[in-house]
């Protein structure tokens, strides 16, 4: 191989890396965009907070601060992982108020699945009681589509393009845009 044609190779080898450099910044930044359209909103903070950092050459991160992405992933208590309902951290008791006597009581006891909590709720109000506190069910996943959960929902909408910007990015680079 003669000199030429090595400096056509390495130019050539530039101009590969280059594509991939640029395919790659098309498709983070679509999943950057995708998770800021379907997050769920309620106020937006989820959906602004997501951030793109290039990390390397070939490679970028995206990710959120906001402590509660995973909930409206995955979902939380029943609807969760764990298919539980959720327990309060702080309370080691229910506590009602007792109407028949006017004052409140507290019960502590474990009501670990949701069959026990209720025969104990049921119970605890035929015998007058009213509860202040209940364990909630928990939060459903975020479906954009019904479907899938939210982060997963634009992830699939990117991989749908991926060819796009992959054709983009070698036009790009091969002078013909």
């Amino acid at each position: 191989m003669n000199l030429e044609q090595q400096m056509e190779l390495d130019r050539f080898e530039d101009d590969v890396i280059k594509a991939i450099d640029l395919a790659m910044k098309y498709t983070a930044t679509d999943v950057w965009g995708n998770l800021r359209r379907y997050s769920p909103t309620d106020h937006g903070r989820l959906a602004g907070s997501w951030t793109l950092n290039k990390r390397d050459k070939l490679s970028y991160t995206v990710y959120t601060n906001v402590h509660y992405a995973l909930h409206h992933q995955q979902g939380t208590g029943i609807y969760g992982p764990q298919g539980q309902p959720i327990q309060p951290l702080r309370a080691k008791a229910l506590k009602f108020y007792w109407g028949k006597v006017g004052q409140e009581t507290v019960w502590r006891g474990d009501l670990t699945t949701p069959g026990q909590k209720a025969a104990f709720v049921n119970w605890a109000k035929s015998m007058g009681f009213k509860p202040f506190l209940v364990w909630p069910k928990g939060i459903p996943p975020y479906k954009p589509d019904g479907q899938t959960p939210y982060v997963d929902y634009s992830i699939n909408r990117t991989q749908q393009r991926t060819q796009e910007f992959a054709r983009r990015a070698v036009a790009k680079v091969g002078g013909s845009q």
